[in-house]
């Protein structure tokens, strides 16, 4: 589906009138937190939805990146988005790329509010300290550790 057809749909439920700007740039903002980027190729085939999720800490960078590197896993702790650092700005942004010839109004409304609820998860470990807790422990999730409990690693 056209992803311009899919914003004007979302637009819709919404109450708004949500459409990409000169760019092929969309920002909605959920529960005045959270602000979504969704960017369209050139060809309007391929998504990105993305979302600044912080900025790089100071200090403790190892525990914080291996948390979030086991929480790309797979998509395991993510819902197949992944973290990724913008080195240009310092920050990690959470991330997920859809091809819109395989997805729906009701996929891409899905995937939006899945990507916002695993946004929200994230800034609230980071606002609880969890990420930036130096442990000897392997820096794994029990929710990560159980999503992968289907897959076979050789």
């Amino acid at each position: 589906m056209n992803i311009r057809d899919v914003l004007a749909e979302l637009g819709h439920q919404m109450g708004l009138n949500v459409t990409l700007n000169d760019e092929g740039v969309c920002r909605l903002v959920f529960d005045e937190r959270f602000a979504v980027d969704i960017e369209a190729s050139p060809d309007n085939d391929t998504v990105h939805l993305y979302s600044v999720l912080c900025p790089v800490p100071p200090e403790n960078k190892e525990p914080f990146y291996e948390r979030l590197l086991a929480a790309n896993l797979f998509g395991g702790d993510t819902g197949g988005a992944w973290f990724a650092l913008d080195g240009v700005h310092g920050e990690v942004v959470l991330n997920r790329t859809l091809k819109m010839t395989d997805t729906d109004y009701q996929d891409f409304a899905d995937l939006l509010e899945a990507f916002v609820a695993h946004l929200e998860s994230w800034s609230d470990k980071l606002a609880g300290g969890e990420l930036n807790e130096s442990t000897d422990a392997p820096a794994v999730d029990r929710a990560a550790s159980d999503a992968m409990s289907g897959f076979i690693r050789a």
